[in-house]
């Protein structure tokens, strides 16, 4: 079996979190311990039957044997910090099909609570009280199907369900598990499918669940939520692989792991990119020779180490891969050497992840370089294995050089299959850009995703666009333009050397235009918010409110900054949605709004009301815009909130919520005070709004 295979399977059995709920032994004493543990069920004095027993030492042994048992171990001390709530919340989709409301619920919820309590640490005296409280309880459901369930009953009915999982897996091929990590409804059909395998009439668990209408569906919620309790993927991940590899070791002369072949417990690395076996064999061999004291150190090694090789693993050179057919250059890349690089990639986020939890790893997405193209059209593909591979592993997008221009599709969402990108040139005309002066040549896209034309995103796809000659051209005017019948959109854009950057949630042809934009009454402002407005207005940030007048002592709205910001940080995406009572989709502010939301830039006033026509204050906006730098640079809080601050002798008056969006704006010199105030609850005027606006799309941080 190949290693993206393997990885495939490991990310599928983690989507729905098996290892959740499955008997497996920690230890191969007390086993019959453990199957009572196991159990939500009347089991007075059942004892654990033999052939079962013996199937849990295999698999228990295997676990062992391949160096799994303390990834296993990992998931099960994540269930153990569960909170009362939390296990309610994962029980919810079964215990209501049993019981709505009244004591019984409580009493069900409360053995399923014990339950999950004694099967991550169990004890002799837990499984005695467990049996003594509820044994009579659980046994009435029971006999309302007409059965009795045994501890031996509930044990293997979840066994052999984990069995058959893994037996399914491992007769799929690559194509068919990379849709499963990607596809909710395909993964469902699995899960049914080995639900269905099962012969009902052996399993009276089954006939207890029918009798109460519980579905495949319900089971299916309660792994989702038992994931999302956890809120650690990577310890589902690393358990379902080492059960797999643990399965696959069972059922093959040759053992699985050895050699290096797992990492940290469960984490498979044959077959992966020599330097990042390397990697990943030096920090296991530093580690298990370390001093406490030395561990940090190492660990602290390993996660720059892990940062300079993800950086020289992502870029691929694409030139070779790169032909010419009528005239049209068309890039088909080998997935013998990409999926390996993903997989590398993979491997070494979930280490870190595992060693050093609150360490961020950057450049998380591919670049492929195709180097020098003549060519005036060029189609790019990403292969339906490659792009459910990088959405597995949680990569950011792929980028593609083209010569001088660069265009990077995100993963994941409306990018979840093949994808084939074409781009054509062609020189502007006045029949396309009118009397406005150009800054490129005209770029027209066109999307395949899975074979279906495209023209909407879930997630922007990130354009730079190389600029020609800008003799006689005001650089900091230039904007993208939208070409729609004849007619140009402005939708600004970042000028960056001799590129402009732009991120599009929808394709059509793009032109890089000079958008001079004038007004009649900002003589007032001219000395210090001239310039600002100019620039801001060029890029289609902020509007006149008729022609040729700006009103630039007007305060601003929320409504208003919310697409001052938006468009002028390049932020746009039509997909947002918001659910605020105040602002319907048809207003002209609601994708603005919306945006901002979904990427934490934006709050309401209160849960429901957004208070689109309420003026905005300085701290307020000092605070959106810091959440949008952060967004789009990275940039980090300010270290010394009260250094930043303690110029302002109004300190005291700005809110507890928005000092640290305060002090990054004033230590960047992004929003400045007035006399040694900061005046925190002043509304803000459109003049200062642009200047403010101007500033942070300069900012560098």
């Amino acid at each position: 079996m190949k290693l993206t295979k393997k990885l495939a399977v490991s990310t599928v059995a983690a989507s729905v979190a098996l290892t959740a709920f499955a008997g497996i032994p920690l230890s191969s004493q007390g086993l019959a311990e453990k199957l009572g543990v196991s159990g939500v069920a009347y089991a007075s004095s059942a004892t654990a039957d033999s052939t079962l027993e013996d199937d849990m030492e295999a698999l228990y042994d295997a676990l062992v044997e391949t160096g799994g048992l303390p990834a296993v171990e990992s998931l099960q001390g994540a269930f153990e910090a569960l909170s009362i709530a939390a296990a309610g919340r994962i029980a919810a989709p079964v215990v209501d099909k049993f019981v709505t409301a009244g004591p019984e619920k409580e009493q069900l919820k409360a053995l399923f609570f014990e339950a999950v309590s004694l099967y991550y640490s169990p004890s002799d005296e837990g499984l005695e009280k467990l049996r003594a409280d509820h044994s009579a309880f659980i046994q009435s459901f029971a006999e309302n199907a007409d059965v009795v369930l045994s501890v031996d009953d509930i044990a293997e009915y979840f066994f052999d369900i984990q069995a058959e999982f893994f037996n399914q897996l491992g007769e799929k091929d690559l194509e068919e598990l990379l849709t499963l990590m990607t596809n909710s409804s395909s993964l469902n059909m699995l899960l049914e499918d080995v639900l269905d395998a099962l012969p009902m009439s052996e399993y009276a668990v089954e006939k207890v669940f029918l009798e109460y209408g519980v579905t495949t569906e319900d089971v299916i919620d309660v792994l989702s939520q038992v994931r999302i309790e956890i809120g650690n993927d990577i310890l589902f991940i690393n358990a379902a692989t080492a059960l797999f590899t643990a399965y696959e070791s069972l059922n093959t002369d040759t053992p699985v792991g050895g050699g290096g072949g797992i990492v940290g417990g469960g984490a498979v690395t044959d077959q992966l990119p020599a330097n990042v076996t390397s990697l990943l064999d030096n920090l296991k061999a530093a580690l298990e020779k370390a001093t406490d004291a030395e561990k940090a150190a190492i660990i602290e090694k390993f996660v720059k180490d892990s940062q300079s090789l993800i950086n020289d693993m992502v870029v691929i050179n694409a030139a070779g891969n790169v032909t010419v057919v009528n005239g049209q250059a068309e890039l088909k890349l080998d997935d013998s050497k990409v999926l390996p690089v993903i997989a590398g990639i993979a491997a070494i986020t979930a280490k870190v992840k595992e060693v050093a939890p609150k360490a961020v790893l950057k450049n998380l997405g591919l670049t492929f370089n195709l180097g020098a193209v003549t060519q005036k059209a060029f189609v790019l593909n990403l292969s339906d294995a490659v792009v459910k591979a990088g959405a597995g592993a949680k990569l950011t997008g792929s980028k593609f050089i083209v010569d001088k221009f660069e265009i990077t599709t995100p993963f994941g969402g409306t990018f979840s299959s093949a994808i084939s990108l074409t781009v054509k040139t062609s020189d502007a005309t006045k029949a396309n850009i009118g009397t406005l002066k150009s800054a490129s040549s005209v770029f027209d896209f066109s999307l395949k995703v899975g074979g279906t034309e495209t023209t909407k995103f879930s997630d922007p796809i990130v354009v730079s666009i190389p600029l020609d000659s800008l003799e006689g051209l005001d650089k900091e005017l230039l904007s993208v333009a939208k070409i729609v019948n004849g007619k140009l959109e402005i939708h600004g854009g970042r000028v960056k050397g001799n590129s402009i950057i732009e991120s599009r949630d929808a394709f059509s042809s793009y032109v890089v235009v000079e958008n001079k934009v004038s007004f009649n009454d900002i003589a007032s402002v001219q000395a210090w918010a001239g310039r600002q407005i100019e620039v801001i207005a060029a890029k289609g940030a902020i509007e006149g409110k008729a022609a040729g007048k700006f009103a630039p002592k007007n305060n601003v709205t929320r409504a208003e900054f919310a697409k001052m910001l938006v468009r002028g940080l390049d932020l746009e995406n039509n997909s947002a949605t918001e659910s605020f009572d105040d602002v319907k989709a048809g207003d002209w502010h609601a994708p603005y709004v919306a945006a901002a939301v979904k990427l934490g830039i934006i709050k309401g006033r209160s849960a429901s009301k957004f208070a689109p026509n309420a003026t905005i204050t300085r701290a307020e906006m000092a605070t959106m815009i810091t959440r949008a730098l952060k967004v789009t640079t990275g940039a980090a809080d300010v270290l010394d909130q009260k250094a930043a601050l303690k110029g302002f002798a109004d300190e005291g008056k700005i809110s507890a919520a928005l000092k640290d969006g305060v002090a990054f704006a004033a230590n960047h010199q992004i929003v400045i005070g007035n006399a040694g105030k900061f005046l925190p609850n002043n509304n803000t005027t459109r003049a200062e709004a642009a200047v403010i606006i101007y500033r942070a799309l300069n900012f560098d941080k």
